[in-house]
């Protein structure tokens, strides 16, 4: 979460205490308004009209289309919808399902929430793919190869998307090191993450940098 937002997702406020000898990650309500009160909040499945059962069939290619028809800042938000895939690939985030996207609803218009529950995902060999397909010919990918190609479906040029990409990929390969002191992780930690559930060499396969 905390590399998400150096690379410029918009993401819940979240900390990390010890409690009686134990980590304990703290995150922010953020469907609550400044009165404490609820604010209506739906996921991407309840979006796209899908049965629980019937998550596998969830896109973000479809969930593009809804932006389109029916959120507020439209473009921006297709822009970060393209942003949060690019930097679940980057990180290794493969539990991007529909109940893990969401937006708030005040009865007449959609809102992207924050981005929540990014977390890497165990990792066997290279090949990956993300939950949801990102393509509209159902690519889906695990690489930056598979987001330039749908790019436009999300509005974005390709100059764009890569803008996008390479930023976040310098800001992870840049930060990395501070932000796992910060959380401290232990050497092995590290080794075991890197190159492979983050920024592991499957992900960049077919793609250059502009």
């Amino acid at each position: 979460m905390r590399l998400a937002r150096l690379a410029g997702l918009h993401v819940a406020e979240t900390e990390l205490v010890e409690v009686a000898g134990r980590d304990v990650l703290l995150v922010d309500r953020f469907d609550l308004d400044t009165d404490g009160g609820r604010r209506a909040f739906v996921s991407a499945l309840t979006i796209l009209g899908l049965h629980e059962m019937a998550g596998r069939h969830a896109t973000y290619h479809d969930l593009a289309d809804v932006v389109r028809e029916r959120f507020v800042r439209r473009k921006a938000t297709l822009r970060r919808l393209f942003a949060r895939i690019v930097f679940n690939i980057v990180i290794g985030n493969t539990d991007d399902h529909a109940r893990n996207h969401a937006a708030f609803w005040n009865g007449e218009r959609l809102e992207l929430t924050p981005a929540y529950d990014i977390c890497p995902q165990a990792r066997v060999g290279g090949e990956q793919a993300q939950a949801m397909a990102i393509a509209p010919d159902g690519g889906r990918l695990s690489q930056f190869a598979t987001c330039l190609r749908a790019a436009h479906h999300y509005d974005l040029s390709e100059a764009d998307a890569r803008s996008i990409i390479d930023g976040q990929v310098r800001i992870i390969t840049e930060r990395w090191g501070e932000v796992a002191d910060e959380v401290g992780l232990t050497d092995a930690e590290r080794r075991g993450l890197w190159g492979n559930q983050v920024m592991n060499p499957f992900a960049t396969y077919g793609y250059r940098t502009g």
